[in-house]
């Protein structure tokens, strides 16, 4: 048994290339790292950026699944696999929005678990809040990566390209994301 935790964010790009650099090459380095302290590094980094970034967030997601954890991780993890190949064209034309992505899975039951489990206890009526983005993307680094049997963190779109327009992400497709409050 597995548990699976994802955070998705769209932020607002414009001015912030600088954070949108940093987390190019958080992902970058993420896809390279093999032991456990430079996973920890890597979403250090990553939390950080994402803490940076949450004034501009405009729309997101997140999710902790105890049942179907492999399932879900899987479905997230090859979505946005599918995405990083995406025309510039399906993106929007001269959107400024990022969508920032980390997927998790972790021993059901562990240090990790338990972390999460803790992490997320959030009342649903603040679900969307910045401050719960914030509380969410700090508990990265806090995971025994000893425990986490798979993580994934993506942006898109990738570098080299715009952004994507709001409509874009608030049409087909992508009707799980929600407004940030806050």
């Amino acid at each position: 048994m597995s548990t699976f935790f994802g955070v998705q964010l769209a932020f607002e790009s414009k001015g912030r290339e600088d954070l949108r650099a940093e987390l190019g090459r958080t992902v970058r380095e993420h896809r390279k790292s093999t032991n456990v302290l430079a996973q920890r590094q890597c979403w250090s980094r990553a939390a950080a950026a994402m803490s940076d970034f949450l004034p501009q967030a405009v729309i997101g997601t997140w999710d902790l699944l105890r049942d179907g954890g492999p399932a879900a991780y899987e479905e997230w993890a090859s979505g946005l696999e599918v995405m990083a190949g995406w025309p510039d064209a399906d993106f929007g034309r001269g959107g400024s929005l990022v969508l920032v992505s980390a997927i998790f899975l972790v021993e059901a039951g562990s240090s990790a678990d338990v972390t999460l489990g803790e992490t997320c206890d959030i009342a649903e009526a603040a679900f969307h809040d910045r401050a719960t983005y914030a509380r969410l993307a700090k508990v990265f680094p806090m995971l025994n990566f000893t425990q986490v049997q798979g993580s994934g963190l993506y942006i898109a779109p990738g570098e080299g390209l715009s952004g994507f327009e709001r409509s874009v992400l608030e049409g087909e497709g992508f009707e799980y994301l929600r407004p940030v409050r806050g």
